[in-house]
């Protein structure tokens, strides 16, 4: 009869646990559970319901060992394992989860939610094959679910440089609703990936007319506006970020990007000067120092990119700017040929002397030191990589041979401020200074 009295006052408690946890009162949930399981410590349920509760309190700790309690009770509890792998997914255990997906599916192998999570873990761990396979397999299994899972595939798609599958994937999403922004997004990064920029640009305004607020959008919105030259439009969009996410550093180093086109040099330093503070890099560092040059402040940008080198020591990028200014400074008191020369040369060596902006930075180091043959060496050596990886750029080809033409003139190259006409915004992050010739 005690036994029996026990059971049922066991039960009392695992039933008002459970009302306390439909009605979001988490405590309630756990303390009513943990009087159960004094009770009965037997009963798997109680456990899981409890890991339950500690989860919704943010106490993943406590739900896994609530979990692992529950299977060690009930070994073929597929709920049990099904939850303990969304958890250690959460805890970044992705190989944990990734048997414990195998568990689930070996006892139910029509689960496409556990295809869906284990493709997670596969894509977390860089085992792109494995992922995309698991994601297909969710969208067949749990078509009703397929949305979320094709959201998933599409990520990882463009994670993969897959930009057609991105496309289909998105399409795929939205003919069964139209409305999704995140589809709209994933299909705007993905042609802004394969510079189809004017495409790029419906997709992202089509997702904020659904949701003005979406962040990716207003984010990948403002990349293509600053490819387009639309600096002001761009602004716009990283004031409208940073109104609603202050501390986003990617927001300040756009508009910074977009200032840095209108020529607001100083403003633009200020915007990279916040991103600095909040997630220092040295590509920041590098885009601050470009704009102390554009001010004439000479002696700030060659600190800013001695920080750049502290924080990557092999950025050849940064060793070019460098050598740039100490070969090519207006102003005698930062010029240094030796130094520049040395920065130049250590730029080549990183790049296995493939990158003729490097090769027409070390040409000019040699004229600072007075090398006019070995300048017009380079130069010319950098004007082949040019046509041979740029021969639709007229511009640039023809910088490059004014300055060959001054060092055939035993006259060095000197740069003076001036505006910018282009800048990387995808993918390069390597910085320049000006090219006129005073």
């Amino acid at each position: 009869m005690a036994h029996d009295r026990i059971s049922e006052d066991a039960q009392a408690l695992f039933e008002r646990g459970q009302q306390a946890y439909q009605q979001g009162d988490h405590r309630e949930a756990v303390e009513c559970f943990s009087r159960a399981i004094r009770l009965r410590p037997d009963v798997a349920a109680a456990y899981r319901y409890r890991a339950y509760a500690y989860r919704e309190l943010g106490d993943r700790l406590s739900a896994l060992n609530d979990f692992d309690t529950a299977i060690r009770l009930k070994p073929d509890d597929v709920q049990a394992y099904a939850d303990r792998a969304a958890v250690l997914f959460a805890q970044k255990a992705f190989d944990q989860a990734i048997s414990d997906c195998n568990q689930v599916l070996a006892l139910d192998p029509g689960r496409g939610f556990i295809y869906g999570l284990r493709g997670r873990c596969h894509a977390e761990l860089g085992n792109s094959a494995q992922a995309l396979q698991d994601y297909t397999e969710a969208i067949r299994a749990d078509p009703d679910n397929a949305i979320q899972y094709l959201q998933w595939r599409a990520e990882l798609h463009l994670e993969c440089g897959n930009l057609a599958e991105v496309l289909a994937d998105c399409e795929a999403i939205c003919q069964q609703q139209p409305q999704h922004v995140m589809a709209h997004c994933l299909r705007g990064m993905a042609q802004a990936q394969a510079a189809q920029l004017e495409e790029a640009l419906h997709a992202f305004s089509t997702a904020l007319q659904i949701q003005a607020t979406h962040k990716p959008s207003l984010l990948g919105r403002a990349r293509v506006y600053l490819q387009l030259g639309s600096s002001r439009q761009a602004e716009e969009d990283c004031n409208t970020l940073l109104a609603l996410e202050p501390n986003l550093a990617t927001a300040h180093e756009l508009r910074g990007l977009a200032r840095r086109l209108q020529g607001r040099w100083c403003e633009a330093a200020e915007d990279f000067t916040q991103a600095l503070q909040i997630d220092p890099s040295a590509t920041l560092f590098n885009r601050r120092a470009e704009m102390h040059y554009y001010a004439g402040d000479y002696a700030a940008a060659l600190r800013d990119h001695v920080e750049a080198l502290k924080l990557n020591p092999r950025d050849p990028a940064t060793f070019n700017s460098l050598a740039w200014i100490w070969s090519t400074c207006p102003d005698p008191e930062f010029r240094n040929g030796q130094r520049a020369k040395d920065c130049a040369t250590r730029a080549c060596e990183l790049t296995e002397w493939a990158e003729p902006g490097f090769l027409d930075t070390l040409a000019a180091a040699c004229a600072e030191c007075g090398e006019y043959e070995q300048a017009v060496q380079w130069a010319n050596r950098a004007i082949e990589l040019l046509q041979q990886k740029q021969p639709a750029n007229p511009e640039v080809w023809h910088d490059y041979t004014q300055r060959r033409e001054l060092y055939r003139q035993h006259k060095p190259f000197r740069t003076s401020p001036g505006p910018l006409t282009s800048l990387p915004i995808w993918g390069d992050s390597s910085t320049s200074a000006p090219s006129q010739v005073n």
